[in-house]
């Protein structure tokens, strides 16, 4: 079955889909680079890195076909998989 990935964040739709989930995260990383980065910068330890970048790099919730990333506080990313028919 084909599908395709939608991202929705606080409500709103990305004006694209994307044919994997791999290139919706990406899709997010890279709307949200700059921030990424200036956390990066601003940790101290490599543990606080490992578990700021966990949050966007979090494996493909299968099951339920929605997958939550975090990004920062009031922030809320949602991928979710739609089956095309």
């Amino acid at each position: 079955m084909n599908s395709i990935y939608i991202v929705i964040e606080n409500g709103e739709c990305y004006p694209m889909a994307y044919t994997t989930y791999i290139s919706a995260v990406k899709a997010v990383k890279q709307k949200h680079k700059e921030y990424i980065e200036s956390q990066i910068k601003e940790l101290a330890y490599l543990e606080d890195i490992e578990n700021l970048i966990a949050d966007i790099n979090v494996n493909e919730n299968v099951e339920k076909g929605i997958t939550h990333l975090y990004i920062e506080k009031g922030i809320n990313i949602f991928i979710n998989k739609l089956p095309i028919s």
